[in-house]
């Protein structure tokens, strides 16, 4: 019998971003023999007045997935009460526990259950198990969810815990610890979530998927010639730019050896993205202009093309969940220098590239240096060998198919 995941998210693409959450809506084609989907596109915006509270309705429908989106507003004066409510438990000194970052009034918490009662009052599909993938955002409306209808759900985070400039609230925690099942794309997830003092479910490594078909190993590219250096990423702070272009000058200075560099989209994902012009003339201002390209933006199905151009991944990343880019990339054959961000370190071994300290510059400069001139070298075929029999289609479609398989049976 075929099964109905309800993924409630606020990341996933649209028409507007078709970059946001992309592999997202590829895990959830992936296992379309076993599982349909309903995505709620779930967002909360805030306004004035206690009217016009609710847009819901259905937008799409391609494979085994159906799309709806739903925007709830949220009148400024319930927020307000709410952060009041949030510093008062705070500081009284009534209810305290270590992690949490804020707490919940019963006044939000009621609204937020009535939301949510009426968004699937618009969703008018069967669902055997609900899932959310940034469970910091959403668990506690995907518990209330799975409380209405009577089925069990299933949390994830892809996101850095907490969120910078934010806390985990005591609702997502008790949301976060109620659920059926944790399912992490990575080790430094599951201990960044239990740093916020969670107690984790019933908890399954799954990481994230790469499809093996289309991430392919290049045909009869030419040896010999100056090695090219890639990094695919938006540019915002958790990308640390900054480190990538030290790295980058550190290098110029380092070696005579010609190399290229191919920086792709670092303008593609929108409202992530930030100061676009300004990376753009650094770029342009740095030591290794005269090597570098420049790609705004790829579309996801022509990354493969991108990769086939490339001889190694560069990741300066502060804090990954479990970075596609590097398996995509490793999935082509190709080695990645990688700081230690999350997510590369469970599988990134010396025969597969390298990991540094975050910030780490010259210890990477010096690697990449005896890269391009020749002295370090590595497996293509094996690299994409370890990768997909880790994340590839076969290896992650069994284990989220167990493990919902499992939930459904037993919820």
């Amino acid at each position: 019998m075929k099964h109905t995941i309800c993924l409630m998210t606020n990341w996933y693409p649209s028409e507007e971003n078709p970059y946001r959450g992309v592999f997202f809506k590829e895990q959830a084609f992936a296992v379309a023999e076993r599982f349909d989907f309903v995505v709620v596109r779930y967002t909360e915006v805030y306004g004035f007045g206690p009217w016009n509270r609710l847009r819901a309705g259905r937008q799409a429908e391609t494979g085994n997935t159906v799309e709806y989106e739903a925007t709830v507003k949220v009148p400024f004066l319930l927020a307000a009460w709410d952060e009041i409510y949030s510093l008062y438990m705070k500081f009284s000194g009534k209810k305290r526990v270590d992690g949490v970052g804020k707490y919940v009034s019963p006044i939000r918490r009621r609204f937020t259950e009535r939301m949510v009662a009426r968004v699937f009052g618009h969703v008018n599909e069967h669902i055997d198990a609900l899932y959310c993938v940034d469970g910091q955002l959403e668990a506690f409306q995907t518990a209330c969810a799975a409380k209405l209808l009577g089925v069990p759900y299933v949390v994830g985070e892809h996101g850095p815990v907490p969120w910078p400039g934010t806390g985990v609230s005591d609702l997502n925690r008790e949301a976060f610890q109620n659920a059926d099942l944790f399912l992490a794309i990575s080790q430094d997830k599951i201990r960044q979530v239990m740093l916020q003092n969670i107690r984790l479910p019933r908890t399954v490594y799954i990481g994230n998927l790469i499809d093996e078909r289309t991430m392919t190993l290049p045909e009869g590219r030419p040896e010999g010639g100056p090695k090219t250096l890639l990094i695919v990423a938006a540019h915002s702070f958790y990308k640390n730019y900054d480190m990538f272009i030290d790295v980058m000058n550190r290098l110029t200075a380092m070696t005579r050896a010609p190399f290229r560099v191919l920086i792709v989209g670092y303008a593609a994902n929108k409202g992530y993205s930030k100061g676009v012009e300004a990376f753009e003339a650094k770029i342009r201002a740095s030591a290794f202009a005269d090597r570098a390209e420049l790609v705004r933006e790829v579309a996801h199905a022509d990354i493969a093309s991108v990769y086939h151009r490339a001889d190694a991944l560069i990741m300066t990343s502060i804090q990954e969940g479990q970075p596609v880019s590097v398996m995509e990339a490793a999935c082509c054959g190709l080695p990645a220098f990688s700081t230690r961000c999350g997510g590369v370190e469970d599988y990134l071994d010396a025969d597969m590239g390298r990991v540094y300290a975050v910030n780490d510059a010259e210890s990477m400069a010096r690697d990449l240096k005896a890269f391009v001139e020749g002295e370090l070298r590595f497996d293509a075929r094996e690299i994409r060998r370890r990768v997909v029999a880790r994340f590839g289609m076969e290896a992650f479609t069994r284990t989220f198919c167990e493990a919902f398989d499992g939930v459904i049976r037993h919820g």
